[in-house]
């Protein structure tokens, strides 16, 4: 199965400075152990991303920056991280498309964000500075340490993976606010942060807000991806 992946970047140094758009390593690993194929998917002019993305079997949306909050209509808090206006028009762009056309998505921690603003959702733009203070969200242990727990709320592809109750690592300081119609919370956190969800009527398109591309024993997500992933008709 061949699986799109938008990617993060970074800007190189020295006498030859620009823009390097590519794939953080464990989410490789977390595909190919499921069997998946991978493209990467940089920001592209013109409608020539979409019609890449139609030839896709899937797409996964990773974790990164912040979410710029004027795509929900707010200004930015004093605490709101880095932002990137080429990421966000990218990453807005494949996950409204794919949630149109049926294409199974995963969307991982940023990306479950991008998932609820590009349908018509809100963020928290820091927890702490918004009165979540009782659960480290952005925990200090590496992994493979798990931050907190969860409880499963509804049914999802989640169900079959893992049990009614059961933990997760934790690195953000954003969470869905508001969701966006049609998504369907599905895990939460003990202060009830939204950690999961699923979009109403579609195939595939589940967000987590936690980093199971870090933990090999939750791999499985993917495997979830890549399944749905042979199901879907290309073109």
């Amino acid at each position: 199965m061949l699986i799109g992946v938008t990617p993060q970047s970074r800007s190189t140094e020295g006498l030859f400075r620009t823009r390097i758009w590519g794939l953080l390593e464990p989410y490789i690993r977390a595909l190919e152990s499921q069997g998946a194929s991978i493209v990467i998917l940089p920001p592209q002019a013109g409608d020539r991303l979409p019609a890449l993305v139609q030839q896709l079997d899937g797409v996964l949306l990773p974790g990164g920056v912040d979410v710029d909050p004027a795509h929900f209509g707010e200004e930015p808090l004093p605490e709101l991280g880095e932002v990137s206006p080429e990421r966000d028009a990218l990453e807005l762009l494949v996950a409204r498309y794919t949630a149109q056309r049926g294409i199974p998505t995963l969307g991982v921690c940023r990306g479950v964000q991008v998932m609820n603003v590009a349908l018509g959702g809100s963020l928290y733009q820091d927890l702490p500075a918004q009165g979540f203070r009782a659960i480290q969200h952005y925990q200090k242990a590496e992994p493979p340490v798990l931050a907190h727990s969860l409880e499963q709320t509804g049914p999802s592809p989640l169900n079959r993976l893992f049990g009614s109750r059961f933990r997760v690592n934790s690195y953000h300081h954003q969470a869905l606010k508001d969701l966006a119609p049609g998504l369907r919370a599905v895990a939460s956190a003990p202060d009830g942060i939204v950690e999961a969800v699923v979009l109403e009527g579609h195939p595939f398109y589940l967000g987590v807000q936690w980093h199971p591309e870090l933990l090999p024993e939750q791999w499985g997500i993917f495997g979830a991806l890549v399944a749905a992933a042979a199901k879907q008709p290309v073109g």
